[in-house]
Formats: structure tokens, C-alpha cells, sequence
């Protein structure tokens, strides 16, 4: 079963996550979503001001690959760990010496990347979520020598990787890998201080020290290493920053997967449109035939049957052309996504459609769930919402994602929805109002 998270992206955007178990005995998964969009009718809001291409405008679709779950105390812990398999590849590829870079290669440091990022945090977490003091004082120590040894860990490798005949890309990439997890330690050890500044905390000046020195000696080794993501005081730390974001980007690229977007039902769609056209010009010779074997080839009675069957021909085809719009909603969906991994091979294939449907059509548990009462028809001036239906339905095929992170346990795929409804908006009250408090007599 999918699980959903809603949250407040930022001021206009609401995102909803979904996650897609991925079972390990299954070769396909297959998971339907319908979503009802609620709106008071005030807000003018309906099919001739909202067109379904302004609602795909205003939604933004991310689809990646859940990030392998490790924890961080075990992250360097033998052969099988993380850091030893991103050892095992880069003397895989010094022993090849070759200035090509290997398949594997640049997508084992992103992805040990990505793990150790969502190990960190996951442990910050834990500790913020400890309650008692001794419990979290060892935590801290614990974290603070684990995460030490991780980096250490990983900057050891470069002695294997950087030999003659390797080309320098292959090495950069490493760098890079070494610049990000420096950052991730630098800002989730902020992040661990600052949730533990409270007085509840009580997090002891020793354990503070060892977090704060932890932060400066990765400042100071980016500053050896001459990387640009240096904090300067009194600047504006741009290039901190955008170089923090790109190579965020960069190593999180590997759990992204690629969309292709495509019409969907066009075939079927337009043979229904030829179908409605077909009989419309039935209808109207029809009428031609019939008033000429009655009146005549030329005569004034025919003429106006051919105007008059013009009329009502050119009606038919597109009140047919309407009542299959309508129909069709229901087997065709407006979008068709492929959905591909890095190496281009597709994982899955997703379809989506937006309607607006009448509240009769809306299921009784959807409008259990509305718990509308009598307020809200007030508001809305008796006269009931307009109610939004969003579909999507979603095929995933695991192979192709397992053959990637063949060493890595897959989860699920996460589907990330952001939905922008300042459209929503335009025409709705200021929500700040002005109260008075009451002043007793004196």
C-alpha cells in the first residue's frame, strides 16, 4: 500500500509525497490515485477559467528512487558496507588505467553520496528525538567519531584512484564527492547544534566543542584542498551556495528518474471526432436525398432542406463531439509519461487526466472525509463547491531499478507532487482582519 505526506512546500505550493513499495517478488507494481480538489464556487474557479493545461501549469511532478536505507554506525563496516564497495569499484577502475571513465563508477560515488546524506540525517534526527541526557551525550560522541571516521574513510581512497593513466575527470569526480560530504557534515552538524541550543538540551560544553570543532576542521580542509565552498564573513557567500546547490544536484541525479510526456488516446480520440463527423454528413445526405425525391433536383424546397440539414449537420457533430469528450474521460487519460532510469531503460509508465466532476458523481467516503456542514454552505452562499477529479495511474517495473542498485535494497519510488494554487487565490478576501479587544468600564 502507498503511503502520502502533505505538507506546505512554501507560501503558494502544497506538495504531496507518495511512496510506491516496490515488493521484491514482483516484477510490476500497479497503483491508482484519484484526488479530489475542493473549491468554493465564489472563487469563480470552473472549466471555462480553468483549463486543464493551466492545472498541469501549476503542477510540478518529481519521480525518485527512495534512497537506500543504511545506518550510520555501520556505513564503513566491512566489504558489504557503502565505503567498502566504493572502495571495491575505484580499484576496479585503477586496475582498468584507462582515461574512459567505467559505467559504475560515477554512479557508485553519487549514490554512496546520497546514502551517507540520508544516514547523517536520519541520525541528527534520533538524536533530537532522545530524551534523555546520557543517552543523547553518547550519541553525540558517537556521532562525532563516526562521522570523522566515514570522511576519513573516504578521502583514503584517493591514493587508489589518483595513479598515472587515469584521467582526470575520473579523479575530479571524486573530488567532487569529497567536497559534497564535507558540506553535508558542516550543515547537519550545524543543524544538530541547533537543535540541541535549547535548555531542555542540556547538551554539555564538551559535546558542544567537539561539534564545533568538527565544522571547523571541515572548513578548514575544504581551505587545504582549495575548494570554492569556503564561508567568507561580511560577503554574501554566493559561491557557496550555488556551488552547494549544484552538487546537491549532481549527486542527487542518480535517484531521479527521467519523464517523457506524451498525449494520450489521440488515436481513439480523433476516430471519435471522424465517427461524430460520419454521422453528421449521414444526417445531412440523408436529408438531400429524401427532399429531392420528394420536390425535385432543382427547387426552392430543396434548397432550404440543404440549408436547414447544414444546420442541423453542423450541431450533430459537434454535440457528438461534446458527448464523447465526455465519455472518454473515463477510459482515456490526458497524459501518457514514460518514466526512465539513468541508462534510459523504462521503469515504468504513468497516465494522468483532470475533470471537473458534478458532486453527485463524488464518492460517499470522499464526502465523508469533505466533512462539509452548515458554516461552510454558508460561505459559499448555498450554492455548493466545484469539485476537481485527478487521476493518475501509475505501472512500475523493478528490474531495471534493482540492476542499478544491485548491492542496495530499493524500497519504493517516490512520487513528489507540488501544486501551485495561486490561481485559486485571485479572487479570494485579504486573511488578515482587524479584531478589537474589549476594555472593561473602569
Amino acid at each position: 500500500m502507498m503511503e502520502a505526506t502533505v505538507r506546505a512546500h512554501d507560501q503558494y505550493q502544497v506538495e504531496l509525497k507518495l511512496a510506491y513499495p516496490l515488493p521484491p517478488d514482483r516484477s510490476r507494481t500497479f497503483y491508482e490515485l484519484d484526488l479530489y480538489i475542493f473549491a468554493p464556487r465564489s472563487l469563480g474557479v470552473n472549466p471555462d477559467t480553468y483549463t486543464k493545461q493551466q492545472f498541469y501549469t501549476d503542477l510540478q511532478t518529481y519521480i525518485r528512487i527512495k534512497t537506500p536505507s543504511v545506518s550510520l554506525i555501520h556505513f564503513d563496516n566491512g566489504e558489504a558496507s557503502p565505503l567498502g564497495r566504493l572502495r571495491a569499484v575505484l580499484e576496479s577502475t585503477a586496475r582498468q588505467a584507462s582515461k574512459k571513465l567505467p559505467s559504475q563508477y560515477e554512479s557508485q560515488i553519487k549514490l554512496f553520496c546520497c546514502i551517507f546524506k540520508s544516514a547523517i540525517r536520519d541520525f541528527v534526527t534520533y538524536i533530537h528525538e532522545t530524551v534523555h541526557v546520557d543517552d543523547r551525550e553518547h550519541l553525540v560522541r558517537q556521532y562525532v567519531d563516526t562521522v570523522r571516521r566515514i570522511a576519513t574513510g573516504y578521502r583514503d581512497l584517493q591514493v587508489i584512484i589518483q595513479t598515472p593513466g587515469i584521467g582526470q575527470r575520473t579523479l575530479d569526480l571524486y573530488l567532487f564527492g569529497d567536497e559534497y560530504i564535507s558540506l553535508v557534515v558542516e550543515d547537519h552538524t550545524y543543524h544538530l547544534i541547533d537543535g540541541l541550543s535549547t535548555p531542555e538540551s542540556c547538551l554539555s560544553p564538551k559535546r558542544k566543542r567537539q561539534l564545533l570543532a568538527l565544522i571547523d576542521n571541515e572548513v578548514q580542509y575544504r581551505r587545504r584542498r582549495e575548494y570554492a565552498s569556503i564561508p567568507k564573513e561580511q560577503e554574501d557567500n554566493e559561491k557557496l551556495v550555488f556551488r552547494r546547490s549544484v552538487l546537491k544536484k549532481y549527486m542527487a541525479s542518480i535517484l531521479f528518474l527521467d519523464t517523457k510526456v506524451e498525449k494520450e488516446g489521440s488515436l481513439l480520440g480523433h476516430s471519435l471526432f471522424g465517427l461524430a463527423a460520419a454521422v453528421a454528413m449521414i444526417f445531412a445526405t440523408a436529408v438531400a436525398f429524401i427532399s429531392q425525391s420528394i420536390y425535385g433536383s432543382l427547387t426552392l424546397p430543396v434548397f432550404l432542406a440543404l440549408v436547414v440539414s447544414y444546420i442541423f449537420k453542423d450541431r450533430i457533430k459537434e454535440i457528438l463531439r461534446f458527448y464523447f469528450s465526455r465519455k472518454m474521460t473515463r477510459f482515456i487519460f490526458d497524459h501518457k509519461t514514460h518514466i526512465r532510469d539513468a541508462a534510459r531503460n523504462v521503469v515504468g509508465i504513468c497516465k494522468e487526466s483532470i475533470e471537473f466532476i458534478e458532486e453527485r458523481k463524488t464518492p460517499p467516503e470522499i464526502r465523508e472525509q469533505r466533512n462539509r456542514d452548515h458554516i461552510t454552505e454558508i460561505e459559499n452562499g448555498w450554492v455548493g463547491e466545484r469539485t476537481l477529479l485527478y487521476r493518475k495511474r501509475i505501472r512500475l517495473f523493478p528490474e531495471p531499478i534493482r540492476r542499478i542498485f544491485s548491492k542496495h535494497v530499493v524500497a519504493s519510488v517516490n512520487d513528489i507532487m507540488r501544486f501551485n494554487v495561486q490561481e485559486f487565490l485571485r479572487k479570494m478576501d485579504d486573511p488578515k482582519k482587524k479584531l478589537f479587544k474589549s476594555v472593561p468600564f473602569s
